[in-house]
């Protein structure tokens, strides 16, 4: 690739992400820095929140006030999650997806689990003593 091709496939880059940047609504127009610094972006998020940051970061630009927002929140969903199941979430507070959080259901049994895992299959102590067959023939009944 010579250098006048790199070029264009740079400029054809940047013009790809400042199109997506539009589109999310999250873009302002970069501000006159010290030449010596790297160009910098300046973002808005949809609920005014402002911050700046290099271009190279484009492709997870996330709102930091947000995500803690949203964090809260996923970690109150969970607890009423939890709760529905007469369980408890003993984890602090929802990190990322990734991250296992700490549970306990409602016969005392403690685990490890992801958020999308215990969605699926709740306490699995439970399943292998077959607790629950004598609530779910009771409502089958």
């Amino acid at each position: 690739m010579d250098h006048k091709t790199y070029c264009n496939h740079f400029r054809r880059t940047v013009r790809e992400r400042r199109a997506l940047m539009e589109q999310a609504g999250q873009y302002r127009e970069a501000r006159a820095q010290k030449p010596a610094a790297k160009p910098g972006v300046s973002w808005n998020c949809t609920r005014g929140h402002a911050w700046d940051d290099a271009l190279s970061v484009t492709q997870n630009v996330r709102c930091m006030n947000c995500a803690s927002q949203r964090r809260e929140l996923e970690t109150q969903r969970l607890r009423e999650f939890a709760a529905l199941r007469g369980g408890a979430l003993l984890s602090e507070c929802y990190v990322d997806a990734h991250t296992p959080l700490r549970w306990q259901c409602a016969f005392g049994h403690a685990w490890e689990a992801r958020a999308d895992a215990i969605e699926r299959e709740w306490c699995l102590d439970c399943v292998r003593e077959r607790v629950y067959d004598g609530v779910s023939s009771v409502q089958r009944g």
